[in-house]
């Protein structure tokens, strides 16, 4: 039987979504979780791959299990047997098999919001789920330069050194909005897919156009240059979030 997973996590305390041997992370908190339940090792797989210190409010994960116990009651068992910054919102029976549920390769669409803070003071309640900047941001300039984002484009400006170079980094973005709430500015993106770091570096660019040092036309620029690391800010990971998929 395959269950379909809606997950939620602060990825402050985590190295990352993906599994490693010497770190803890959210696809390792899960797993262990399920061995404590079902006194077997099951493998879990996630939609998107979140990196350390990147938080998820609709993370999708599935995993297999030969098992009677009703999905709510998974659910939570698996709160209880997880610290509380990670929790399942959700979890559901789906299809299984072979041509069964695929959380990565169904999923169409991933959102990302990458939040700035541009307070007098650093917020202390929200420190670590905000990135806090010291010039004033202006976010209208930051919205017009997003717009360029929009459409099938190549990213390769905009890639991590773990984007493997002989992969396409051809990207459709369906939505790129840039707003102000308060103290913060939310940088929110749906794509198909992302390049590694790719939201990150699309943000350091974002808030140097906000703080007047590059043009709202840089984005476009960059686009058109498609050149590996041409977008060196890359902001800091923990004000970036995967909204949903």
């Amino acid at each position: 039987m395959r269950f379909g997973l809606i997950v939620e996590y602060d990825g402050t305390n985590f190295h990352g979504s993906q599994l490693q041997s010497n770190a803890r992370t959210v696809q390792g908190e899960i797993e262990s979780a399920l061995l404590q339940i079902f006194s077997e090792k099951i493998r879990v797989h996630f939609a998107s791959r979140t990196d350390s210190g990147v938080h998820a409010r609709g993370q999708v994960g599935r995993f297999d299990a030969e098992t009677d116990m009703p999905p709510d009651q998974i659910r939570k068992a698996l709160n209880f047997h997880m610290t509380t910054d990670v929790r399942i919102r959700c979890a559901q029976l789906v299809e299984g098999g072979p041509d069964g549920f695929d959380p990565r390769g169904d999923a169409s669409a991933r959102t990302y919001v990458y939040t700035f803070n541009d307070a007098p003071s650093e917020p202390a309640l929200d420190r670590h789920y905000v990135t806090h900047v010291r010039k004033p941001l202006d976010e209208i300039a930051m919205n017009d330069a997003s717009q360029a984002l929009v459409g099938l484009h190549d990213f390769a400006s905009f890639a991590g050194p773990k984007a493997p170079h002989d992969a396409p980094t051809m990207r459709n973005v369906e939505n790129a909005s840039t707003t102000r709430i308060g103290d913060s500015i939310e940088f929110k993106i749906t794509a198909n897919a992302f390049l590694h770091q790719q939201i990150r570096r699309i943000a350091g660019v974002l808030c140097d156009v906000g703080t007047d040092g590059s043009p709202v036309a840089v984005v476009g620029e960059l686009l058109a240059t498609a050149e590996r690391g041409a977008a060196s800010h890359v902001m800091p990971a923990h004000g970036l979030c995967l909204e949903n998929i």
